[in-house]
């Protein structure tokens, strides 16, 4: 019997054969999530880095407080040549009573003013710390699409092998039948063959079939953190068990609009490309502090007239000061942040024309699937009675073994097209979850 060639595009990578047995762990869809959001590396890489962001606002926020710094020194002075008749002659020394030279500072600094640049380092630091929360919500929507995806795509794997398998053990008992007629003179040669060849595709087919099925085990063992060669047993029914109604279009782009962590990670870049311009326009306008210092030195060689005494000296004020040279440092620089930030609000659109897309796409081929449900339960009802009644004709000898290889060819591949169509119901639906932030 000749194999549905979707069939082989299903099964288009193979591995070592391992059938699933009896000491399969029984595990649901929700069961993968839940193990595969705990134990999965990229989500704890994501949540660190969103917990990081947490410490960088605090650390902006600390940059508000006052600078304080605190400084001593101690060292010996050499005697001091002083050269009378020029450098060319011999120099007089003056002579010192005390080598000896030492002092402390305590300063600090309280920037009352800065053209908001420090206001602006806090807020960029806000939008990051919320750019990577929705970076880890989208990590964990894709990994439970994935997730998604892998089990229902062995569940149809566990069914084809199932169908298989009853497709062989109904082809070997016919193959006896026909064995039979052929001894008995009734039938041909050629009827023996085919019926082996379609025995020995089906056998084949299996192998294929079944060492998807490890690869797809050992794809939901990684996600959740267990050994590779686990074996699994899906325990949810195939297809939706109640109705899954869908909401318009244009509800679904709402909810997307509103809910989408791509949506979402798109408008706080567009935020945080703004915020680089505005810390650039801060970084062109002057800075005002206050400032004070107190220092204990020795000797006293700040003043006239000089002392072989320690000395105390305190100050305190206001400083300002301001950059000129960043107005034509900064320009080219200022420019190239105005050019991002278009170019990132752009990407937002973008994403947003990409998220329509599927949307609608995901919305479509749910609706195609559900009708193509209805038309496929009516053809496997057909193809149970087209081959029903050619199978008895055949061994009355009233049609050809071609006529019943090929009424059980349609009847196999109209039943993979029912399973391959509730699963792709099941898989659409996700993907319109995903895309509008609700998966």
């Amino acid at each position: 019997m000749a194999v549905p060639s979707f069939l082989f595009a299903l099964c288009s990578t193979v591995a070592q054969s391992q059938e699933v047995v009896k000491d399969s762990i029984p595990i649901s869809l929700e069961k993968v999530w839940e193990k595969a959001a705990a134990n999965s590396k990229e989500i704890k890489i994501n949540h660190l880095h969103t917990a990081s962001g947490v410490e960088a606002i605090k650390n902006a926020k600390s940059k508000q407080l006052p600078e304080i710094g605190f400084n001593a020194n101690y060292g010996k002075l050499a005697n001091i040549p002083v050269f009378t008749n020029g450098i060319l002659n011999k120099a007089d020394f003056i002579p010192l009573e005390d080598h000896s030279i030492y002092g402390a500072t305590i300063d600090a600094y309280f920037e009352i003013y800065n053209g908001h640049k420090l206001k602006t380092n806090i807020e960029k630091e806000a939008v990051k710390q919320e750019l990577s929360q929705y970076i880890e919500e989208e990590t964990i929507e894709t990994i439970h699409y994935q997730v998604a995806e892998s089990y229902l795509k062995l569940q149809l794997y566990l069914q084809f092998e199932k169908l298989v398998k009853q497709n062989i053990h109904q082809n070997e008992e016919r193959l006896k039948l026909i064995q039979k007629l052929y001894n008995g003179g009734v039938v041909l040669k050629s009827d023996v063959l085919r019926a082996q060849l379609q025995l020995s595709k089906q056998k084949t087919a299996l192998t294929a079939i079944c060492n998807n099925e490890q690869l797809t085990m050992q794809e939901l063992n990684i996600f959740m953190g267990d050994p590779d060669e686990q074996l699994l047993k899906p325990t949810d029914e195939i297809g939706f068990q109640d109705s899954h109604k869908l909401l318009s279009y244009e509800e679904y782009i709402d909810d997307a609009l509103n809910k989408s962590p791509l949506q979402k990670i798109e408008k706080q870049k567009v935020a945080l490309s703004k915020l680089n311009i505005e810390g650039l326009k801060a970084d062109k306008l002057p800075r005002i502090g206050l400032f004070g210092d107190y220092s204990y030195s020795y000797p006293q060689i700040k003043l006239y007239p000089y002392a072989n005494a320690p000395y105390l000296l305190g100050v305190v004020g206001v400083k300002l000061s301001y950059d000129i040279s960043s107005i034509y440092h900064d320009f080219h620089k200022e420019e190239e942040a105005k050019i991002l930030y278009e170019e990132q609000k752009l990407a937002q659109e973008n994403v947003q024309d990409n998220l329509r897309k599927d949307i609608n796409k995901a919305y479509k081929r749910y609706q195609e699937d559900q009708e193509k449900i209805e038309e496929l339960e009516l053809n496997i009802k057909q193809a149970t009675e087209n081959y029903r009644i050619l199978n008895q004709t055949y061994f009355n000898q009233l049609s050809l073994i071609t006529d019943l290889l090929d009424a059980d060819t349609q009847l196999l591949q109209a039943q993979f097209e029912l399973i391959s169509a509730r699963i792709s119901e099941q898989l659409h639906y996700y993907q319109l979850q995903k895309n509008t932030g609700n998966l």
